[in-house]
C-alpha cells in the first residue's frame, strides 16, 4: 500500500502523460494548417490555369470545338500537375454559351420573401429596358461562334494530402476546387489557304 501511494505522488513522467494527450490534437491542428494553406494555393492557381486555358480557347476558333476542349483540360493540367488529383478522377470543364454579356448573368432583383427565386411583383434591375425581369438565356453549342459569350467552370477533384484528415472531417479522400470565367470569343475567324 505504502508504494501505492507514493506511486500516486510521483510526478514522474506526467510530461509524456501530457504530451500523448494533447499530441492528435497538435497534430491534427499542423496538419490541417497545411492542408488549408495547400488547398487555397491550388485554388489560386487553379483560377489562373482556368483563365489562360479559356483565352486560349476563344483565340483559336478555326480549331473543331472537341480539340479546343481538349487543348482547354490539357492546359489545365499542366498547369495544375504540381497538385494531386484523387484517385480515378479527372478535371472537368463545363460551358454556358451566350450572344453578349448582358444574357450571361440574370437581372438582379430585390428577393423579398428570401426564398432564392424571382417572384412577381418583386423589385428588379432592368439592363435592357424592356419592362420584364430577365434570367440569364444561354444558347445553343459548346463552345459559340465568332463573338459569343462562353462562362467557363472546371472542377479539380484534389486529393487530400492527410487521409486522416478527411476521414475525421467527413470530407472522404478529396476536396472539389472550381474557377469560373467569362470571356469573349475571338470575333474574326481566321482562314488558313
Amino acid at each position: 500500500m505504502r508504494h501505492f501511494r507514493a506511486l500516486l505522488k510521483s510526478r514522474a513522467g506526467i510530461s509524456t502523460v501530457e504530451f500523448a494527450i494533447i499530441l492528435p490534437a497538435l497534430l491534427t491542428l499542423i496538419c490541417g494548417s497545411i492542408e488549408l494553406g495547400h488547398m487555397l494555393f491550388a485554388r489560386v492557381v487553379l483560377e489562373g490555369a482556368m483563365t489562360e486555358a479559356a483565352r486560349i480557347s476563344t483565340a483559336s476558333l478555326e480549331t473543331a470545338e472537341a480539340q479546343r476542349t481538349t487543348v482547354m483540360e490539357e492546359s489545365i493540367e499542366q498547369a495544375m500537375r504540381f497538385f494531386p488529383l484523387a484517385a480515378g478522377a479527372h478535371v472537368g470543364v463545363e460551358t454556358t454559351v451566350y450572344s453578349d454579356f448582358s444574357s450571361a448573368h440574370p437581372e438582379t432583383y430585390d428577393d423579398a420573401n428570401e426564398n432564392g427565386q424571382f417572384d412577381l411583383g418583386e423589385n428588379f434591375v432592368d439592363r435592357n429596358a424592356n419592362g420584364k425581369w430577365d434570367a440569364a438565356s444561354p444558347i445553343s453549342g459548346t463552345l459559340g461562334g465568332p463573338g459569343d459569350v462562353v462562362s467557363y467552370t472546371v472542377h479539380f477533384p484534389k486529393r487530400i494530402l492527410f487521409g486522416f484528415l478527411g476521414m475525421n472531417w467527413l470530407m472522404g479522400d478529396r476536396i472539389t476546387l472550381n474557377a469560373t470565367t467569362v470571356v469573349r470569343n475571338e470575333s474574326v475567324v481566321r482562314r488558313t489557304s
